[in-house]
């Protein structure tokens, strides 16, 4: 990083900058438009953009620990499979849950988090911050400017979509737990709103480590593509559940069988509208 420019020229910087955030802040234009109709306070998605950092720091720690301690046997840098292990079973748990605690700390229990779509725009926001910044970190740590753009766009098909994904599953999962109705639900879904984006992540880990260490094989690209593209049907999946869920929400209507531990709009309101001297004069009279 310290010898970039001696490696790149203006020009030449400006270009893979440009390959290495754009696409990034396009996603982000789609995630706020598709929020249009109930836009979220500037406030919280600056603490959303701004989680990236925390993440990454919170891994870089992690790096350090691992590495002092020599927890997994090998050379990281050198040995590929000592780093493939690595990858698989340390990172996407440290990454994954950072997000969460993130998400969990200075999103969950403020007040404009009022819908179950809600979930979907902080957590992908989250998520993707957290991307880009990793991004950043490694297109500019290769050696070569063509290294560096093939690396960029490398990675906005496929780590960035990944870290995406990952958040939505996140934020669809969470919004469960917060609108869950028992502390029952509400356990279940966090439960799963930290173990589902670390399953995906593992997994995505797993195939690139084969397609690594398979070293640019025909099979390694088949496998890395057929890879990505379920990972982008995951995706839309959960947007597509976490879009139905919500209107179903906001109209007050039923939920589907499986989903009726969620509260509506109305029940999700009710303790704001009344204050607990209107609920206790309304038990009384009931009673009476």
């Amino acid at each position: 990083m310290s010898d970039i420019f001696a490696v790149l020229d203006a020009q030449r910087f400006i270009i893979v900058l440009l390959l290495t955030i754009v696409p990034s802040i396009l996603l982000l234009s789609l995630i706020l438009y598709s929020d249009r109709k109930s836009r979220e306070p500037l406030m919280m998605i600056l603490i959303c953009i701004l989680s990236g950092a925390f993440t990454i720091c919170l891994s870089l720690i992690v790096d350090k620990i691992v590495i002092k301690f020599h927890f997994i046997v090998g050379d990281l840098i050198t040995n590929s499979y000592s780093y493939s292990i690595y990858k698989i079973m340390i990172l996407a748990g440290v990454e994954e849950y950072a997000k969460l605690l993130t998400l969990h700390l200075f999103l969950f229990k403020n007040k404009a988090y009022d819908d179950i779509y809600d979930g979907f725009v902080y957590s992908s926001i989250i998520a993707l911050s957290f991307a880009v910044i990793e991004t950043f970190m490694y297109v500019f740590n290769e050696s070569t400017f063509a290294d560096m753009t093939n690396l960029a766009i490398l990675r906005n098909f496929t780590s960035i979509p990944l870290h995406i994904v990952c958040g939505i599953t996140m934020g669809h999962f969470v919004s469960l737990e917060k609108f869950s109705k028992s502390k029952k639900w509400k356990a279940i879904n966090l439960v799963l709103a930290m173990f589902s984006p670390i399953l995906i992540h593992t997994i995505y880990n797993s195939f690139f480590s084969i397609a690594y260490l398979s070293d640019g094989t025909v099979l390694s690209t088949i496998i890395i593509l057929i890879f990505v593209l379920s990972i982008y049907f995951v995706g839309i999946f959960f947007i597509y559940k976490t879009y139905k869920l919500n209107k179903v929400f906001i109209t007050n209507s039923e939920y589907p069988k499986f989903y009726r531990f969620l509260l509506n709009k109305f029940e999700y309101e009710m303790p704001k509208i009344f204050s607990k001297e209107e609920v206790h004069q309304v038990d009384s009279r009931s009673v009476l």
